[in-house]
């Protein structure tokens, strides 16, 4: 009798605390390489997301260092900043290093749209020329970006298939004494994939496709990045990628990877 009571409580402290009846963002991950996770933050809820960024392209390299904070005014609508906090490039022909550009932005979710397995958010996303062009540490623009986000999940969750789409518009130029050559122009975007469960993760394959040809630019841009997620904590994930580029504008292979984590956070 004692052997059983042991093995019943055993078990019952092995069960996952969501067993019942899994949230959205228990079902999926917190982070994405390019796209944007469809979870919303809770009320009052922070996520802290830290990212590592490495691109070569022949003896042309880039490095990242990025914070994201995202702050949740209430379950559906919050807000966010990203921080190049530093940048690393040879792209002038000696190394540079120092802070890249800057971007802050906000998000309405729609968690559930006639099935808890369909979401749907759109943002809006605002970039500032914080890096200095010239050494290749940011892009030398104001840009406005509203992206729109779709997400369906199928086998009651354990699939997912989403979308991050949109323009990015440039409203402005940094002010320079020399002219930069390809400077960026309006650009069309999608990153789109799909999500799988496994493990104790999530395997994830992103196919992300940008061109400015359509405002008279030369620059089409596909890269496809195959991604594993790992929840290590409730409320923690350690994502790893590699892009892969698959056209002449992209940089033929890179790496990332980020934490994140959430803290706080109430019910509506």
């Amino acid at each position: 009798m004692g052997v059983c009571i042991l093995v019943a409580a055993v078990g019952l402290r092995e069960l996952p605390a969501y067993a019942q009846e899994p949230t959205l963002e228990q079902r999926q991950p917190l982070e994405l390489v390019y796209a944007d996770s469809i979870v919303p933050q809770d009320r009052h809820e922070t996520m802290l997301t830290t990212g590592v960024w490495y691109f070569r392209s022949g003896r042309i390299s880039n490095g990242l260092l990025t914070q994201k904070a995202e702050w949740g005014i209430s379950g559906h609508l919050q807000i966010s900043a990203t921080a190049q906090l530093i940048q690393t490039s040879n792209v002038s022909g000696s190394t540079a290093t120092g802070v890249g550009d800057f971007e802050a932005g906000a998000r309405y979710t729609w968690a559930a749209v006639g099935s808890r397995f369909t979401h749907i958010a759109v943002a809006l996303d605002a970039g500032f020329p914080t890096g200095d062009v010239r050494k290749g540490l940011g892009e030398g623009v104001y840009a406005v970006t509203p992206p729109l986000l779709l997400s369906r999940e199928l086998g009651a969750g354990r699939w997912q298939i989403f979308t991050t789409t949109g323009i990015a518009i440039v409203v402005a130029r940094r002010p320079m004494n020399e002219p930069i050559a390809d400077q960026p122009r309006h650009s069309g975007f999608a990153d789109s994939g799909a999500s799988l469960h496994a493990w104790h993760g999530w395997v994830v394959g992103e196919l992300s496709a940008s061109s400015d040809r359509w405002s008279g630019g030369n620059n089409t841009t596909v890269l496809l990045t195959p991604v594993y997620v790992r929840r290590i904590a409730k409320r923690a994930e350690l994502l790893a990628g590699m892009p892969i580029g698959l056209t002449s504008s992209s940089n033929p292979i890179g790496a990332v990877i980020k934490f994140a984590f959430e803290l706080g956070g109430e019910p509506d």
